[in-house]
């Protein structure tokens, strides 16, 4: 669904370079990264309009949070400021309607306009909470949320706690969660304000309860954060599938890590349309690994699709089904949008206890037929039978919106790295 993929490729900055500076992230152009989903104006604003939304419950949030630690003219003050900005930023961003034309591209100009001061009054409750840590009790972790999983591991610490506390501030954790994570039981960094108790009940493999009073920052981890304890590659708050290493030249992870492997030089993670795309340069290898996320009609398990793409243009592509054992290729059959390519011949399945992968690997009808029309199409189809015998089946689908682009911005990565 177009408005999904807009609303969490907003959720977090379209591109981002590990270990990037924070004055990076205020350099963000919403309208710019929304034009690039798409040209539609109605696109446009929906996009602007969930991106402002998710600005808007962040600065309430924590506006809320710092209010409750205040009092007397202490927190009088503080309403009053926001009061003020709240009108400020109305009236300042109201002036582009008239400054600009034609109407409709007034009317964008004036949303980023909103999304632009929003941004910097998030960073700047953001920056007062962090210099008050220790009597706010703020504490920067990870977190993961998904089925079976609400765990919050913090920096510096062997042990996971299971998030619990204030229902709202919990519920807003985990609905910007599954807005700014692209795949499932992705590592996100958190920043949350509440305390730690040792002697909360929680779930096996958790040492109590983090209590949530609120919300503070949850993004995408960058190599600037803090590591987990004996950590180089993936947090220990979670276990996702492993990678598949489908060449020899690198790992290129699906999910982002906390902190790139030690001798990965730079690391670039781009959103384009619904795909993902993942590149990293470890000791002058380049690779970028391409990511969309599978669905279907029905509650089925998650499934993704990754084109990994290497130096000259080399290709493959990996399909996983989290979950599922399937157990011959010839029982899995593509299609884009009306073309069907049926089983293709020459792929490998490897099946572990996470679940099945399809590898396909680099070949002529990689290369001059599946890709190409992958390319040319807006949907890709993966259906897997029930057995050979059996022609009914489940079918995964995932969107194609994006891919032309994530390749090309593959390839300039390949060629001339982050510059």
């Amino acid at each position: 669904m177009l408005y999904r993929g807009l609303f969490v490729a907003l959720s977090i900055p379209l591109l981002m370079l590990a270990g990037g500076s924070e004055s990076r992230a205020q350099a963000y152009n919403a309208l710019k990264e929304c034009i690039a989903l798409s040209p539609l104006n109605d696109d446009i604003h929906n996009c602007m309009d969930n991106y402002l939304d998710l600005m808007d419950g962040s600065l309430r949030n924590i506006t809320e949070y710092v209010a409750s630690s205040l009092d007397g003219d202490a927190r009088a003050g503080l309403e009053t400021s926001q009061a003020a900005f709240v009108e400020y930023r109305r009236q300042n961003c109201l002036w582009y309607l008239e400054f600009s034309s034609p109407r409709s591209e007034a009317e964008q100009i004036a949303k980023n306009c909103l999304s632009n001061m929003s941004q910097q009054r998030l960073q700047e409750l953001q920056a007062l909470l962090r210099s008050d840590e220790d009597q706010k009790q703020v504490t920067s972790g990870f977190y993961v949320y998904g089925a079976e999983r609400n765990s919050f591991q913090p920096c510096g610490s062997d042990t996971r706690y299971w998030l619990e506390g204030d229902d709202n501030q919990v519920g807003l954790a985990q609905q910007q969660y599954l807005s700014i994570a692209s795949s499932e039981l992705q590592v996100l960094y958190a920043t949350f304000a509440g305390n730690m108790n040792d002697e909360a009940q929680a779930p096996p493999g958790h040492q109590g309860v983090f209590d949530l009073e609120a919300l503070v920052d949850l993004r995408v981890p960058t190599e600037s954060d803090c590591r987990l304890p004996g950590e180089t590659v993936q947090p220990t708050v979670v276990e996702p599938p492993p990678a598949a290493r489908v060449s020899t030249a690198s790992d290129m992870p699906v999910e982002l890590p906390p902190a790139a492997p030690d001798d990965t030089e730079e690391q670039l993670i781009a959103y384009f349309g619904d795909w993902l795309v993942d590149c990293a340069d470890s000791s002058g290898i380049r690779g970028c690994r391409l990511r969309v996320n599978l669905g279907g009609a029905q509650a089925l398990p998650p499934a993704s699709l990754s084109i990994i793409r290497q130096k000259e243009q080399v290709t493959s592509i990996e399909v996983f089904f989290s979950g599922r054992e399937i157990d011959q290729p010839a029982r899995i059959l593509w299609s884009v949008d009306v073309v069907t390519f049926g089983d293709i011949v020459g792929s490998e399945i490897r099946v572990d206890q996470t679940g099945t992968r399809q590898l396909v690997p680099s070949s002529v009808f990689l290369n001059e037929e599946l890709l190409p029309t992958m390319i040319k199409g807006t949907e890709v189809g993966v259906e897997v039978l029930n057995s050979l015998d059996d022609n009914s089946g489940e079918r995964y689908a995932g969107s194609l919106l994006g891919v032309t682009k994530a390749l090309t911005f593959a390839d300039d990565f390949i060629r001339d790295g982050g510059s």
